[in-house]
């Protein structure tokens, strides 16, 4: 059964709706939903769930840029000289829920056989996405693992702070019949997600697409041009 099938679009409506319910209040919910407040508290407490074509409704509004814009205004935080504090993004349940929910509904289409991604903070977003698609999760680490004896490791240059980065990922986890979406908490300059495609080609495994909870700036889009056939980001900077 294709992971499309599975989706339970109902489901992931009152999930979504729980999540974005942080944000907003009933009244703000139901002007951009267009449902009744006494609706919406009976979808979120599972009194009842919303139709298909209705659910789909919420999801398409609820992922909408409009709504992302109004939830980023609300939650990032960006400090003098254009620091990012990705902290209240990468450990929020609710952002990561509904993140993980968008990437479902987008790479879904390119069948994905596991989620790959670096140490520390792009594991909890890789690690609810790699659930939602019931696939294997891949972290390439900056030490060789312990109980292993084969990796495939590369080497690149960080942005921040700027140095010198090895990663290793054993050779037992990834192969040539794998189609890797690469996940990442924060993509900036690309140089990160560049490493993953890598250690890709050297297990010569399939690399599907990226999805990234925060993209600042379009740096990183040229680099990875022609190299990561697809992406998305959550959230824009």
């Amino acid at each position: 059964m294709s992971v499309v099938s599975r989706i339970d679009e109902r489901e992931l409506a009152i999930e979504l709706l729980h999540s974005v319910k942080k944000f907003f209040k009933f009244r703000e919910l139901e002007s951009l939903l267009g449902i009744s407040t006494p609706m919406i508290w009976r979808y979120i407490h599972g009194e009842v769930k919303p139709s298909v074509d209705r659910a789909r409704e919420i999801i398409s509004k609820l992922l909408s840029r409009e709504v992302l814009e109004m939830i980023k205004s609300r939650v990032l935080q960006v400090k003098e000289g254009g620091i990012v504090n990705v902290y209240p993004l990468a450990y929020s349940v609710e952002i990561l829920t509904i993140a993980s929910i968008d990437a479902l509904l987008w790479a879904s289409k390119f069948s994905p056989t596991c989620v790959m991604t670096t140490e520390v903070d792009g594991i909890p977003l890789a690690t609810l996405i790699a659930k939602r698609f019931g696939i294997k999760m891949v972290v390439a680490k900056r030490r060789r693992e312990l109980g292993y004896s084969n990796f495939y490791e590369t080497t690149y240059m960080s942005y921040d702070p700027p140095e010198l980065r090895s990663l290793y990922v054993p050779k037992d986890l990834l192969d040539e019949e794998d189609r890797a979406l690469i996940v990442d908490d924060l993509v900036r300059s690309g140089r990160t997600t560049l490493a993953l495609v890598e250690i890709a080609r050297k297990a010569k495994a399939e690399i599907v697409g990226l999805y990234a909870l925060l993209s600042v700036g379009d740096r990183w889009k040229q680099a990875i041009e022609g190299v990561v056939p697809s992406y998305r980001t959550l959230f824009e900077v």
